[in-house]
């Protein structure tokens, strides 16, 4: 220990004595240190660190898949037969999303809510922060209303009152009783601020009995402890086969999927997270290089020295221990720096992440980061500074103690670092490549046609209690807020909708085509259904292609009708006209009307602009009420700035309607390619730091390699070598081990790119124009960063040269 301790008090005054190279080496490591810490926080609160949940491991979200495979909600039915004869499990919950309207408080807010099992928090073994969660007799039909808020709906709407408990609040109308408040982190999937038992909903009025439908019903369950997943999943598929037999009519084509909660809660944004992650892996590799080559040089300078304490009897470990000393306090202050950027990059993460992610509250420099951090401070001190410290101790003291002190750099030596540059080089063109390819991406995101015009449109949403609102108060009022709206100042035009673009269908049905035969259960088509006003096309800038739009005159009394769009079109009457055509949402035995067809308008990007355009049949709004709509206003001028005159305009017609999700149809589309624009920003950001590395590891060790062949050089030019044969044999040399590395890079990426397929949207994993266009870039800036010296060594003088020492 005491040997130690002499070895880093040395090493620090060695590093005090060259505070150029301290300073240098210690930000090239604090940017690589610094990435790693602030990707890995995100890391480990997304993926690596437990639910907070009891014996997490153990619980698997159930749904049932389609017979594409898409997964999709249980219908309730099926989930009692899977909760009767299941024996995989202990226990299982339902629960689904539900929104609600506060009212009864100082202003209406519309609240995120969940219709839940009363023995979800048993099962998760959450446990309230105050009262009670609910109890078997919450969970029935026609039992007093009670609901759970979270803590965050306590203390912002309730002023954190404990006398809360007991009291009744009003929900769409309904009076419930808070029975409890949930503990302030809780969190299942993303943060919501109430909770309602299932039980009240299971009527005929809310659909929820019928097995053919899917209510976006999700089930969590719990192994019992002698049960693995596989062994679960075999069961759910033998039991989704059994319904399929026993219930033909709705169950045909459908499956069952079992998942573990943990891998389900990220799965969105885990291709996106590792891919980063090994981004800053290439990163902190490629400072590692910079800095061993850096350490390589001073090693060079330093022979003598080590070579006399080599002759005085100092063992060769003992001169590795003492550079490796060196090396890991120089990585220390870089972990230190890097700790610090760390902080300030885990900010901006969190401040660019998408809406959606879960988990991100949960991001924080805990004692977990900031072991990593230290680790791979210490790993990387090693790394970089064992090459350096192992050659350097394998000085030949006769040959170096004969030189008097001049530096050499030796073959070995100067191997190592042209293998550490090509390294670099061919680290650095894998991260350039991959920002590349997102930059692509994101290029031909923003190139999609959406099918609409975007430009100034504002969307608000709201939806009308059921209790408060029959079908002729609902045509009334919608009517009313079209006319109010529509003559505010500034607005061009306003339209309602059941479903908004690119943000996902919010009514998917089965439906049959009234001239052509109807297929097996199991192939019927699904379509988006969306409910819209008259004029809510001309609003929105949706072309129409054939036929009409809704007028006013389609009601209740007249023909019921549809506009369907062009991909419908062209897959059911290819060569035919579709206007006059028939058809029928739902089931063959249901009882639904038969629509015509009256206009095809132009597709629409439903479910976000880097997904297949879908089945889309439009309805009038006056034949297919809706309670829960968004309201599109076409603005003149900033749309953003209209939101509060039109939220005042609404509540002008029912002062406790919340009005909610007030944003510009360009914030919607940005949020849609939110994953890949966050994934582009921080790769593009790293490579950039990878090409400057590269850059300066280039020009130091075609800098160190003229500073050792002066001589040389001298005697070339006085032999009557040109200045420009000088630049041609440097720059030559240079480029030549940076053409090596782009070679070995574009190999590396031809496979490693395959990895984040996933993540690209109209390019090519493997897309030549990127290889080729990044793989030129990096030539251009090594070209650069070989001139440099070149140009340098190129104009030294024949008779200064012939007497470098």
């Amino acid at each position: 220990m005491e040997t130690l301790i002499q070895d880093l008090r040395y090493g620090a005054r060695m590093l005090v004595r060259k505070p150029g190279f301290t300073l240098v080496a210690t930000i090239t490591l604090a940017l690589g240190i610094g990435a790693n810490t602030a990707i890995f926080s995100v890391v480990n609160a997304v993926l690596l660190r437990s639910l907070p949940f009891s014996e997490p491991d153990r619980l698997i979200i159930l749904t049932e898949k389609d017979r594409e495979g898409a997964r999709m909600g249980a219908a309730y039915p099926n989930y009692q037969d899977w909760r009767a004869r299941a024996q995989s499990f202990e226990d299982m919950a339902a629960f689904r999303a539900q929104t609600f309207n506060l009212t009864g408080v100082d202003n209406p807010v519309r609240l995120q809510g969940r219709t839940v099992n009363w023995n979800l928090f048993q099962l998760l073994g959450v446990k309230p922060q105050l009262g009670r969660t609910f109890v078997e007799q919450d969970d029935q039909v026609g039992a007093p209303p009670t609901a759970l808020i979270s803590h965050g709906v306590w203390q912002e709407k309730f002023g954190g009152d404990p006398a809360l408990i007991g009291r009744p609040v009003r929900l769409d109308g309904e009076t419930f009783i808070v029975i409890g408040v949930l503990p302030p982190d809780f969190e299942l999937f993303r943060r919501v601020d109430l909770y309602v038992p299932l039980g009240l909903y299971l009527t005929p009025q809310f659909g929820m009995l019928s097995r053919g439908n899917h209510f976006g019903l999700n089930v969590l369950a719990r192994l019992k402890k002698d049960v693995g997943v596989e062994q679960a999943r075999v069961e759910m598929q033998t039991l989704a086969a059994q319904l399929e037999r026993e219930y033909p009519d709705t169950n045909s084509g459908n499956g069952a999927l079992a998942q573990e909660l943990k891998t389900r809660y990220a799965e969105d944004i885990r291709q996106s997270l590792l891919v980063l992650l090994a981004a800053v892996g290439f990163v902190l590799m490629i400072a590692c290089v910079n800095i061993a080559n850096l350490l390589l040089v001073r090693a060079a300078e330093r022979q003598k020295e080590i070579a006399i304490r080599l002759a005085l009897g100092a063992g060769r470990r003992r001169i590795v221990r003492q550079l490796l000393s060196e090396s890991v306090l120089v990585s220390l202050l870089g972990g230190v720096a890097g700790l610090l950027i760390g902080v300030w990059m885990k900010d901006g993460l969190l401040a660019l992440a998408p809406e959606g992610v879960p988990r991100l509250s949960e991001v924080r420099l805990d004692s977990v980061v900031l072991i990593f951090t230290l680790c791979i401070s210490v790993l990387t001190g090693l790394l970089f500074g064992l090459l350096p410290a192992w050659h350097a101790s394998r000085s030949d003291l006769h040959t170096t103690l004969k030189e008097g002190g001049r530096s050499t750099g030796g073959s070995s030596r100067e191997g190592m670092r042209k293998i550490l540059l090509v390294a670099e080089v061919g680290l650095s063109l894998v991260l350039l490549i991959g920002a590349g390819l997102m930059l692509r991406t994101v290029f031909q995101l923003t190139r999609v046609n959406p099918g609409f015009n975007a430009e100034k449109l504002l969307m608000v949403e709201f939806s009308l209690p059921r209790n408060a609102y029959d079908q002729a108060r609902q045509a009334v009022f919608f009517d009313e807020c079209l006319t109010r709206v529509q003559a505010l100042p500034g607005v061009r035009s306003a339209a309602l909708t059941l479903s908004l673009p690119i943000d996902g269908s919010n009514w998917n049905s089965v439906f049959i085509v009234g001239d052509q035969p109807v297929p097996p259960r199991p192939e019927l088509p699904s379509s988006a259904f969306t409910p819209v006003s008259a004029n809510y096309f001309d609003a929105m800038g949706i072309r129409l292609l054939k036929g009409r739009a809704f007028t006013e005159a389609d009601t209740q009394k007249t023909q019921t009708v549809t506009v369907i769009n062009d991909t419908m079109a062209r897959r059911f009457w290819p060569n035919e006209e579709p206007i006059g055509k028939r058809l029928k949402q739902g089931w063959p035995e249901d009882k639904s009307p038969w629509r015509e067809v009256v206009g095809v308008v132009a597709d629409v990007k439903v479910n976000g602009v880097d997904q297949e355009t879908p089945l889309q049949s439009y309805l009038p709004l006056a034949q297919e009420p809706a309670r829960g709509l968004a309201l599109a206003v076409r603005t003149e001028g900033a749309p953003l700035l209209l939101a509060g005159t039109v939220e005042h305009t609404i509540h002008s017609i029912d002062k406790d309607l919340p009005v909610f999700n007030a944003r510009s149809m360009d914030q919607l589309l940005d949020n849609a390619i939110g994953r890949q624009r966050l994934t582009m920003v921080l790769l593009t950001g790293f490579a950039v730091v990878a090409l400057l590395l590269a850059a300066v590891g280039i020009y130091g060790v075609v800098s160190y390699s003229v500073s050792l062949r002066t001589h040389e050089i001298g005697i070339r030019m006085a032999l009557g070598a040109q200045a420009g044969d000088v630049l041609k044999l440097i720059a030559g040399q240079g480029m030549m081990l940076a053409l090596i590395g782009v070679v070995i890079g574009l190999g590396a990426s031809l496979a490693l790119t395959r990895l984040m397929e996933s993540l690209l949207f109209g390019v090519s994993a493997t897309d030549p124009a990127t290889f080729v266009a990044i793989a030129l870039l990096l030539a251009g800036v090594a070209l650069l960063a070989c001139y440099i010296p070149a140009r340098r060594a190129a104009k030294v003088d024949p008779m200064v040269a012939l007497r470098y020492e």
